[in-house]
């Protein structure tokens, strides 16, 4: 017969609680107790055994699963700090156990176990919260402590981590990034993140289905070929159904940033306090300037979509959309900047064909 962990819980927390109300019912009664003492001692014994039987996995099993699950996207320099500072909580318990044992019973008995757990979890959350400060306070006292320190070879710092958005793996555009040594850490990819470009690969609309496919081609490639490990992180964010909420939610509780595309994913993060790196930015960084009025030449290469538009591009492959150019498609020409416009996947130039240039061409075309 197979006994389940959460029968074995109720079971041990039936009769510990039946047993804490009899020791209480015990406590408050005369030593001869009367029958109304003992009646309120077998009603207090069997409350606890009722309450012990409902709560009980809601006070044990379920946290535990929670505080498992949330460990996973824990570094292990954080859980060993919670745990100095729960340590020290202890500690200082162990102080106060001597005037509070001196309180008649049954407080004598309880007001220690109770102040060793609050002081205990306030230790763990104070350490928590304040890690860097004492993380710096360590790194201080080590560069003090240590007067030959400059003579010493610098440890390594604890790589960093980067969690990657399915909008940036199906870019691909990363992967180049890593291969130009830009970036040094550790990329991670969540599971919740794999099940949507599954999702999409699987999907019935072909340009969905394209881009889930080639994400997971991408990822892959990344693995084999990537200077840098690609992680994959088997976690999930329970109570929150929306990726970009997931990615927010695991970026902070593991203090690294986001790798995407989107848009409306950076914004939201940067409100939460998240860091994204967007790989639209660095592109727009590392273009060359254009500023209005500026003469540039460029090759005509296609029709523009009004007004006789023709369309060029530049170095970089910003387009570039000239007026009235449609004849001179295949003609490298001079032109002047009128205006650039900013969008959300990149930059566009407009500009006018350059009328000295153009006159400049006629000649030399008329004297040939």
């Amino acid at each position: 017969m197979n006994v389940s962990l959460n029968f074995l819980v109720r079971i041990a927390g039936m009769i510990c609680l039946a047993w804490f109300g009899r020791y209480v019912g015990r406590a408050l009664s005369s030593p001869a107790a009367t029958e109304l003492q003992l009646l309120a001692t077998e009603l207090l014994m069997l409350a606890g055994a009722g309450l012990g039987l409902l709560v009980t996995p809601r006070l044990t099993i379920d946290p535990l699963r929670e505080l498992l699950r949330r460990s996973r996207g824990v570094p292990l320099a954080d859980i060993l700090l919670i745990a100095v500072g729960g340590l020290i909580g202890l500690i200082f318990a162990v102080l106060l156990t001597v005037p509070l044992s001196s309180l008649p019973r049954p407080f004598s008995q309880l007001f220690p176990i109770g102040a060793a757990l609050l002081l205990s979890y306030i230790g763990a959350a104070v350490f928590a919260f304040r890690k860097r400060d004492l993380i710096d306070i360590l790194r201080l006292w080590r560069t003090t402590s240590a007067p030959h320190a400059v003579l010493e070879e610098p440890s390594p710092a604890r790589p960093r981590q980067f969690i990657l958005d399915t909008s940036a793996i199906i870019d691909g555009r990363i992967a180049a990034v890593v291969r130009t040594g830009f970036l040094d850490g550790t990329l991670i990819a969540p599971s919740f993140v794999l099940a949507e470009l599954q999702a999409l690969a699987d999907s019935s609309d072909e340009l969905k289905r394209a881009k889930g496919r080639r994400g997971l081609e991408l990822l892959n490639e990344m693995q084999k070929n990537s200077p840098l490990p690609v992680q994959v992180l088997n976690v999930d964010i329970g109570g929150v159904a929306r990726v970009d909420d997931k990615l927010v939610a695991l970026a902070r509780e593991c203090a690294c940033p986001i790798i995407t595309n989107d848009f409306n994913l950076n914004k939201v993060a940067g409100l939460q306090g998240v860091k994204v790196l967007s790989l639209n930015q660095l592109t727009e960084a590392v273009r060359p300037p254009v500023n209005q009025d500026q003469r540039l030449s460029v090759i005509i290469r296609d029709e523009g979509k009004a007004r006789q538009q023709g369309v060029g591009y530049l170095e970089d492959g910003t387009p570039v959309i000239v007026e009235n150019a449609r004849q001179l498609i295949g003609q490298q020409v001079d032109i002047v900047v009128t205006r650039l416009h900013q969008t959300q996947t990149g930059r566009l130039v407009f500009a006018t064909l350059d009328s000295e240039g153009v006159a400049a061409s006629h000649t030399e075309k008329e004297v040939v």
